[in-house]
């Protein structure tokens, strides 16, 4: 058990007064305390949290409208998948948290504020206005957008937490926790690693900088994602990294899945400053059978992605007990069975497939 926030800490509140002068003995807002006020609280916290800001390392020339840009593309692929201009994904809006799947409009599905206009143009014209052709520069531009908007929506979950306990005193210090944002800046922080490899890679043009394994199915599916996993064991359970481990710092397997044309497209890549730790990985996957790969994707998205966009029609034509399973790993299903000492083979078939969509 970590040390207690002291009274000459830095409130985690997020002022910037030290806790003695801020929240230590304030008492709760009774209305962020009251459970009846759950979404009131939800929406809040979400409004309050948001951040509009340019993830491009040179600001020099940067428009000054940050956009709502697209982490999947719009009219490439949304446009595509959707039904009378609507998609489903697992993400919940403000308005219902815990609504699985949420209806969006393909022009708000996928969304964040993480670019300006200028730059969420001109950095992915190779993928914006080329077919996929596997090039070091496309690879990296699919895998930099999956990192972005995960990168992104990290920043506002510490900042939605700060909020949370500016109103909510009572939980800093709750069991006796060191801090309660240590999870979301060791995050952050780990991340910041691989942020500085694609800054650096995106101001030389240099696109080298990752490990990635391709895969290409050959029909078009109703479903794209992308996202990113800190993994603890490798594909057949093997420990390979202590997240618990405060000194050790973290690798990410990045994951982007989109048709185009009639295929259907897999990158699986990470930082190649993390060759040794995911080699068994990368070995493993290399070895797939076709059944394999479709097996591992389908386990793999809603276990480690939010951002998934399905075609509402093709959803709607699973079975109920397919959808209980999809929604249960998307839960934290592999999570709790770890937790167990049980272990989730995502090479095993699961009873629904996104690739029949």
């Amino acid at each position: 058990m970590g040390k207690k926030i002291g009274r000459n800490d830095p409130c985690p509140c997020g002022s910037g007064k030290k806790y003695k002068k801020c929240c230590l003995g304030k008492d709760d807002d009774p209305v962020y305390s009251d459970p009846i006020n759950l979404l009131q609280t939800y929406k809040a916290a979400r409004k309050s949290s948001r951040i509009k800001q340019c993830l491009y390392p040179d600001h020099s020339e940067c428009s000054e409208k940050i956009i709502g840009a697209h982490s999947i593309q719009n009219n490439k692929i949304l446009k595509k998948i959707s039904d009378n201009g609507e998609i489903y994904m697992p993400c919940p809006k403000a308005d219902n948290p815990f609504l699985i799947p949420t209806k969006y409009g393909r022009k708000e599905a996928s969304v964040f504020t993480g670019f300006c206009g200028y730059h969420d143009k001109v950095v992915f014209q190779a993928i914006e206005d080329n077919d996929f052709a596997g090039t070091e520069e496309q690879i990296f531009l699919y895998v930099y957008r999956a990192f972005a908007i995960e990168y992104h929506k990290k920043q506002e979950a510490l900042e939605m937490e700060k909020f949370l306990f500016s109103k909510r005193p009572s939980l800093i210090n709750a069991n006796g926790f060191e801090s309660p944002f240590t999870g979301m800046h060791l995050s952050i922080s780990d991340l910041n690693i691989e942020k500085d490899i694609f800054d650096k890679a995106l101001i030389e043009k240099r696109y080298d900088v990752l490990t990635s394994v391709i895969w290409k199915f050959p029909h078009f599916s109703n479903f794209a994602a992308s996202g990113l996993e800190a993994p603890s064991k490798d594909i057949d359970g093997n420990q390979i990294q202590d997240l618990l481990n405060k000194q050790q710092n973290v690798g990410h397997i990045f994951y982007s899945v989109f048709p185009e044309n009639n295929a259907t497209y897999a990158i699986i890549a990470w930082a190649k400053i993390y060759d040794n730790l995911f080699e068994p990985i990368k070995k493993r996957l290399q070895e797939f059978t076709e059944q394999e790969r479709k097996n591992y994707i389908n386990n793999t998205l809603p276990i480690t992605c939010e951002n998934i966009a399905i075609k509402p029609s093709a959803w709607e034509k699973m079975s109920e007990p397919e959808k209980e399973e999809f929604e249960a790993l998307f839960w934290g299903l592999s999570e709790l069975a770890e937790l167990s000492g049980e272990y989730i083979d995502r090479t095993s078939a699961p009873m629904y497939d996104m690739f029949s969509f």
